[in-house]
């Protein structure tokens, strides 16, 4: 009976990261670092590389219609289907981007 469990767990997991993959390229307009890092489940690294404390872990949540990206405080910054904007967020938020 855990095996369905595990499966669906990867699964998730899986489609997590290819959105935390896509937010990364949206980001690549912008002067800073995205990498993807599984430490305790997926999660996009960001960092302004003008600025050592400028680092922001962004996760992403499964919704009803789409996936939601959340700032490690719990704001929500967008969704899967606006990865521009969730994009330009992030990117004010490590200071790479006027608001």
């Amino acid at each position: 009976m855990t095996r369905p469990r595990q499966e669906e767990s990867a699964r998730v997991s899986s489609e997590e990261h290819e959105h935390l993959d896509k937010l990364a390229d949206e980001l690549s307009r912008y002067d800073v670092r995205a990498d993807v890092v599984d430490e305790h489940g997926p999660c996009l690294r960001v960092s302004n590389p003008a600025s050592a404390l400028a680092v922001e872990d962004v996760i992403c949540e499964r919704r009803e219609h789409d996936f939601a990206f959340i700032a490690s405080f719990g704001v929500h910054l967008g969704s899967s289907g606006s990865l521009g904007v969730a994009a330009h967020k992030i990117a004010w938020l490590v200071g790479a981007t006027e608001a």
